[in-house]
């Protein structure tokens, strides 16, 4: 069969084993045996006609030629019937008178039972292995094409690669004649193909047979996504764009795309081919950033073709599925093959954002409307989110829908971008969203901020109609929105009643997009008006009016805030605005107003408190009980940098969250050697930037990114690396830079995560979780502490419950419970055990209460924590009672 000698081959083998076998004590563990009955088999099963029995005759003579170990001589008879079973196999393929699924079979055995071939081939065996792979390619590349076929089916699996896979399935497809159906249809699972021989074996074979498929009028429309997606991921460009004209051109597996199908597939023949035509075009100029003039060109006339009003109607109801979780589910080659995980469902499809890029900039060629401007400010959203592990969804699909906003003159566009100033954080799409704001205040005359606060949409509030015999009206509750229906006879309901689904269905979609759209824009005008506070913003009486106090949406914030007026501080109260002592105010019309800050009127803190509790009155962040961070005498010594918030470990994930949130700019840090930025945060109207050091402690392994990290100095620096020493840092800015880092360290520390109580990493952050779950409060818990003690007598537990300096201790049937008013961590009394409860397995709704202000959760969730213990016999909760 080869060149190379059995018997030679086989006494290689055989001492090759043997002195494993020496090497460890005459025992062989269960790889050597494994290779042992292999190797064996294969030498003496693939041996030259006739001399495969008289190997294996001489290999079982205990007088014979080869002195064999005694686990050797113990595995002989396994041995013999391995060449035996092998011996059969290659009878049966290289003989003429065999069925096809004996063929099958056969190959199956030889294929399974071939060791791994060598690269390296010095050795006897290594030389006969190389060989013997060669004489089994030749044998399937021989086979009848039913016979491959079936091979073909059972080996060419997505995901999975290998030099020998690559090997066995050119050698199928040496013979021709095999067709790619069944190869198809197991495609259209996958992301995209895989990794390696891939690129050399299948996917010529996976184009050819899209295009064989296709113009037998035979569609695999989930195996055309995935090719596309691997042209794409493996930047095949010299594959040719046949796949772009296959139908359908966008990829299944998105509900947008999904619904563009079904809609153009039940068109006529005539409008298909139309729309069909629009859509390939589409995909023509999206590796640009804009469109050409040769494209719009075209693109005009496709318009025409469809027609405007049907293209616009098709499209809008389209564009809200964007983003939203896939329908097709898929898996993805990671880093190489065999290393499979699932495809984030809010991950883009490349491809179809290319169709996007099309559509997008045809619609911007059409008149506007509030609602597909309302979508593209959505979809810029959505594209620009972070998918754990991959980044921004698509940072291509956020820049285009904010580059059409742009472009686009309507007051609803300029809406979108000042809605998107406050809600991005992704830097190159929140640039894009800067120029614009930018270009449309030089077109008008006025600053840049300026033209975010005129741009607020009032959505028309107070809202309120009737739809058919009901009626609504839409609630601002706190930074969220809600509909409140009436039937017929004016009783309040749940949800729209039956009639109104029926017969009113466009209406009431406008209406629930109008009630999230109203949510979003709170939660980013609300976020806005917090980041005043560090800012040296002023407005006239009648800007301030306008803007906020009277505005049909912000002021539903605004009243809930104290503003300095010419010096004098008041906030809205009942009817009219009242200073502290409850004197209605008029504000005379030259003057000049701001946001009010505790650092500027520290004495005022505690009547500014009772007033908020007079007029019941929960502002939309801290400001009354905003913390203070005034500078220390350690501060004052070091000059130049503060040391209060360093030494805290953090998680990273968590931290770069905070970080975006609260605008500070950041990268993620690897721990690759190289050097990064540390966390900086823009101080545009001081002239200087704050900076928070940090460093890398542990990685994650797989990808080298940090897991956890070390905090260290806060610095303000002018320019590129002048320091300000800290008595040159104004109160405000001071106070409210150093709150930012302490919810840094405090949120995003290992500290206050209940699921590090072990300490982490074998266990090497236990003292300091206990310290930092258990120590001393920081400003906000000092706060919520406060706040706590004012709550606490109002609930019906108040009787249970007692304060520490610390704690808030609560008294249940089974034990007393001390809550940390900080980490809102547990401990059993009297011996301190550790109690974890995570907030989701509390199962206690949070009482309806006043507070006097909104987004600390962690106060929330001591008091339902406090409910849920007072109660401790009521418990049911699985993971809780095992603990008690």
């Amino acid at each position: 069969m080869g060149t190379y000698d059995s018997e030679l081959v086989l006494r290689d083998v055989v001492d090759t084993i043997r002195g494993w076998c020496e090497r460890s004590g005459n025992t062989l563990n269960d790889h050597g045996k494994r290779d042992f009955v292999g190797w064996v088999g294969t030498v003496c099963g693939w041996a030259p006609e006739g001399t495969g029995p008289a190997l294996l005759a001489a290999l079982n003579d205990p007088a014979g030629p080869y002195e064999l170990a005694s686990p050797q001589v113990e595995l002989l008879p396994d041995a013999t019937q391995r060449a035996e079973e092998i011996r059969a196999a290659v009878a049966a393929l290289d003989g003429d008178g065999t069925d096809d699924d004996r063929r099958v079979a056969a190959a199956m055995t030889l294929i399974g039972s071939l060791p791994r071939s060598y690269h390296v081939r010095k050795t006897p065996w290594e030389i006969a292995l190389s060989e013997i792979w060669e004489r089994a390619r030749q044998l399937l590349a021989a086979q009848p094409v039913t016979v491959r076929q079936a091979l073909f089916d059972a080996w060419a699996v997505p995901g999975q690669d290998s030099d020998a896979l690559y090997g066995l399935l050119r050698s199928l497809r040496s013979g021709g004649g095999l067709t790619g159906a069944g190869w198809l249809d197991r495609l259209g699972g996958e992301a995209w193909l895989g990794f390696g021989r891939w690129s050399t074996s299948l996917v010529t074979f996976t184009r050819e047979s899209l295009q064989t498929e296709y113009l037998a009028g035979r569609s695999h429309p989930a195996a055309l996504a995935t090719w596309r997606r691997t042209r794409i991921e493996r930047s095949y460009s010299n594959m040719g764009d046949e796949d772009a004209a296959m139908w359908p051109t966008v990829n299944v597996g998105e509900k947008w795309a999904d619904r563009a199908i079904a809609d153009i597939e039940a068109m006529s023949e005539e409008r298909r081919s139309r729309w069909q035509a629009l859509l390939a075009h589409c995909l023509l100029g999206a590796d640009k950033a804009r469109p050409t003039a040769a494209w719009h060109k075209s693109a005009r006339a496709l318009l025409d073709a469809v027609g405007v009003d049907e293209f616009t109607d098709r499209l809008d109801d389209w564009l809200p599925l964007v983003g939203l979780p896939r329908s097709l589910p898929l898996r993805m080659t990671t880093c190489c093959s065999g290393h499979l995980a699932e495809f984030p469902p809010r991950l883009a499809d490349r491809h179809n954002v290319g169709v996007l890029w099309g559509l997008l900039w045809m619609r911007a060629m059409c008149p506007p409307s509030e609602e597909t401007l309302r979508s593209l400010g959505h979809i810029a959203e959505r594209a620009a989110r972070k998918v754990p592990g991959h980044g921004p969804s698509s940072p291509k699909l956020a820049n285009v829908a904010v580059a059409v906003l742009v472009d686009t003159e309507h007051p609803a566009a300029l809406a979108q971008l000042a809605r998107l100033a406050s809600r991005l954080t992704y830097k190159s799409t929140l640039r894009i969203v800067e120029k614009g704001l930018t270009k449309h205040a030089e077109a008008l005359g006025i600053g840049r901020e300026d033209v975010e606060e005129m741009a607020l949409p009032g959505f028309g509030l107070p809202l309120a109609d009737k739809l058919g015999d009901s009626s609504y009206e839409v609630e601002v509750r706190g930074v969220d929105a809600a509909v409140v229906w009436r039937n017929s006879d004016g009783k309040v309901v749940k949800a729209p009643p039956a009639q109104v689904r029926k017969d009113h269905g466009e209406e009431l979609k406008e209406l629930k997009a109008t009630v999230a759209d109203i949510g979003a824009t709170l939660i980013g005008t609300r976020d806005r008006l917090e980041g005043l506070l560090r800012r040296d913003r002023a407005w006239t009486v009648e800007q301030w009016r306008e803007r906020f106090l009277d505005h049909p949406l912000a002021r539903t914030l605004a009243r809930r805030l104290i503003w300095t007026v010419d010096g004098v501080a008041c906030c809205w109260g009942g009817d009219a605005l009242r200073t502290v002592d409850d004197t209605v105010f008029e504000p005379a019309g030259d003057a000049t107003a701001r946001l009010w800050h505790p650092v500027d009127d520290p004495a005022a803190v505690p009547a500014w408190r009772d007033f908020l509790a007079r007029h019941t009155i929960t502002q939309p962040f801290k400001q009354a009980h905003r913390e203070q961070y005034l500078l220390t005498d350690a501060e004052r010594a070091t000059g130049t940098y503060s040391n209060r918030f360093a030494a805290h470990i953090v998680r990273q994930h968590r931290l770069i969250a905070l970080l975006s949130r609260r605008g500070w700019s950041h990268v993620r840090h690897r721990n690759d050697g190289a050097s990064y930025q540390d966390p900086w945060l823009a101080l545009p109207d001081w002239e200087m930037r704050a900076v928070l050091h940090i460093a890398g402690i542990e990685d994650q392994g797989d990808d080298l990114m940090f897991d956890t990290m070390g905090t260290d100095q806060l610095v303000f620096l002018r320019g590129e690396r002048t320091p300000v020493p800290l008595e040159e840092v104004p109160a405000v800015v001071l106070s409210e830079v150093m709150r930012d880092v302490d919810l840094f360290v405090a949120a995003a520390g290992v500290g206050n995560d209940p699921n590090w109580y072990d300490g982490g990493p074998q266990g090497r952050y236990r003292d300091y979780w206990s310290q930092n779950s258990f120590g001393d409060l920081n400003p906000p818990a000092r706060t919520r502490r406060e706040v706590l003690a004012e709550v606490i007598p109002r609930l019906a537990i108040a009787n249970r419950c007692t304060f520490t300096d610390r704690f808030l201790e609560v008294r249940g049937d089974l034990h007393t419970y001390r809550i940390h008013c900080g980490s809102g961590n547990i401990l059993i009394a009297p011996d301190d055990r550790y109690l974890c409860i995570i907030p989701d397995s509390a199962k206690a709704k949070e009482p309806e209460m006043y507070l006097p202000f909104e987004g600390d959760s962690r106060l929330g969730e001591i008091i339902s924590k406090a409910l849920l213990l007072a109660s401790d016999k009521k418990i049911k909760d699985p993971v809780i009672l095992r603990q008690l």
